[in-house]
């Protein structure tokens, strides 16, 4: 399943006005952001753990922590971004992308590049359809050469077991502590 217009996406309330190509997002949102390019994060639970990949030591960032994500290509929606991006890098299949994790951030690629950032929660497709955590991760060795799942505190902490953390840049840190937050809020509801 390497199409994206094949994923089964439960819209979310919160984020069906992303629907949309990210140039229709871009261009509705250029005064505010300046960006030409659209990225996406999906940040996904199990339990009360999150799924944090690192980077390949050939790769931009080497060994540098993040969220599985990556560019808005040709896809028919930034939703569709979201869950071909997870499954590129993890080969997980979204079931729902939503909600976004605050607004979004801003940064500059190594070529100057302004990239405008968006996250998401996204539930996943489990091996036994339950809708339990009994996730297969597999990455892409060109893109990712490990992941972890790590709680709230390891992630504060910058270690998880006697793997240290240092992410990509400052704002991933941030959106991994909201997203956190968020989880939180929604099941104390």
């Amino acid at each position: 399943m390497s199409d994206p217009s094949s994923f089964n996406l439960q819209p979310r309330p919160s984020t069906s006005h992303l629907s949309i190509p990210a140039q229709t997002y871009l261009s509705q949102n250029q005064s505010e952001h300046a960006c030409k390019l659209l990225a996406t994060g999906a940040i996904v639970f199990s339990a009360s753990r999150i799924l944090l990949l690192q980077r390949a030591t050939g790769d931009s960032m080497p060994n540098r922590w993040e969220t599985p994500g990556g560019a808005c290509d040709n896809d028919q929606t930034i939703l569709h971004a979201v869950a071909r991006e997870l499954w590129e890098e993890t080969m997980l299949v979204a079931r729902s992308v939503g909600p976004m994790i605050g607004e979004g951030y801003t940064f500059k690629t190594r070529s100057g590049k302004m990239v405008r950032k968006l996250n998401f929660i996204v539930e996943v497709e489990t091996r036994d359809g339950d809708g339990g955590s009994n996730f297969e991760v597999r990455l892409r060795p060109e893109e990712h050469q490990g992941f972890v799942w790590a709680t709230e505190e390891e992630v504060r902490a910058c270690k998880v077991g006697d793997v240290e953390i240092g992410f990509t840049m400052p704002e991933q840190e941030a959106v991994v502590l909201d997203a956190f937050a968020v989880l939180k809020a929604s099941t104390a509801a």
